[in-house]
């Protein structure tokens, strides 16, 4: 008997919209609601607006488009590349889109249309050398794994030669491999987020592929299914979804790991709603996150990266020791 998953759907929302609201709400300096609802109302300039407008909505929006690429973006790669521990953090797909990044600031093309891109590159050339890999030497899932590793070493390597050669032209990229949200603002988002969206769009479309494509190689084959050209097309939409969400957000990890397993823990093998549930849990997740790095050691912040860091290292050990066993 099919399992009725809906309920975890609502409970997605509410958890998406509570979390919203939070960050909109709390933070080191407070804001009184009722005031700053009539002042937006009658068009008044207030601190308190000032303060809704060019940090807290920003910083809301970035979380919940971040969350929602990267945990998206994982779920893909998990059913692309077969494997529970991929996630774009962990094969080296974050680290490219880092580099490329650095990369453009030492070019001195820093729009965010250029950021954008050039993270969306890096993280598509990382996606593929995974690929590529796997199938010329035939690599297990451990093989696979220990690659992504490897890439994410050497990319971050050249990302530090890159800082310590141009120090200057490099000097954002600090908060850049921390991740977080401080410096984020409506234009450097924008961008991004188009590409999100139509990203997301598109994955959400091709969703009964990627669950025939799950299926294995050989079972996707005898359906119709040309399974190399759709293993390219996921490839290409998780790669401009991490690429884009690590253009603003930085090098934050884990999300594409915990949250595609955490919800397949949820739906038990119900996979009709894996794809939106990952996405939504990602969004609500990293927000409640990046909420919490303002208030808990307040007037002080700690990057939302650095609190997923802390959270996600445990687990994914965990993760590695319950697959040995």
């Amino acid at each position: 008997m099919k399992r009725n998953n809906l309920p975890f759907l609502c409970y997605g929302f509410l958890f998406l919209t509570v979390s919203m609201f939070l960050s909109l709400l709390l933070g080191s300096v407070g804001i009184n609601t009722a005031s700053l609802l009539s002042a937006l109302l009658k068009g008044e300039k207030t601190t308190e607006t000032s303060i809704f407008i060019y940090s807290r909505l920003p910083r809301t929006l970035a979380s919940l488009a971040s969350g929602f690429a990267l945990a998206l973006s994982g779920a893909m790669l998990q059913s692309v590349l077969g494997n529970r521990l991929a996630a774009p953090g962990i094969i080296g797909v974050n680290s490219g889109a880092g580099l490329m990044v650095v990369v453009a600031f030492v070019l001195g093309s820093v729009s965010p249309w250029t950021i954008s891109l050039s993270a969306f590159s890096g993280a598509l050339i990382s996606s593929l050398i995974v690929v590529l890999l796997s199938r010329k030497i035939r690599a297990g899932r451990s093989t696979l794994l220990l690659a992504g590793v490897s890439l994410n070493y050497i990319f971050g390597a050249l990302s530090d030669v890159l800082c310590t050669l141009y120090p200057k032209e490099t000097a954002m990229s600090g908060d850049f491999k921390v991740g977080g949200f401080s410096s984020v603002s409506l234009p450097r988002l924008m961008p991004a987020v188009a590409l999100i969206v139509i990203a997301s769009i598109l994955s959400f479309g091709f969703s009964k592929d990627l669950e025939v494509l799950s299926l294995g190689d050989e079972e996707a084959s005898s359906l119709g299914m040309d399974t190399k050209r759709m293993r390219l097309v996921f490839i290409v939409l998780s790669s401009i979804l991490a690429g884009a969400a690590v253009s603003f957000a930085g090098l934050m990890g884990f999300i594409g790991l915990l949250i595609p397993n955490g919800v397949k823990w949820m739906i038990k093998g119900d996979s009709s709603y894996y794809l939106p549930l990952s996405a939504i849990y990602g969004a609500g997740f990293v927000t409640i996150c990046d909420t919490l790095s303002r208030i808990v050691f307040s007037p002080y912040e700690v990057p939302v990266g650095v609190i997923l860091a802390l959270i996600g290292g445990p687990v994914f050990l965990y993760m590695v020791i319950r697959g040995k066993r």
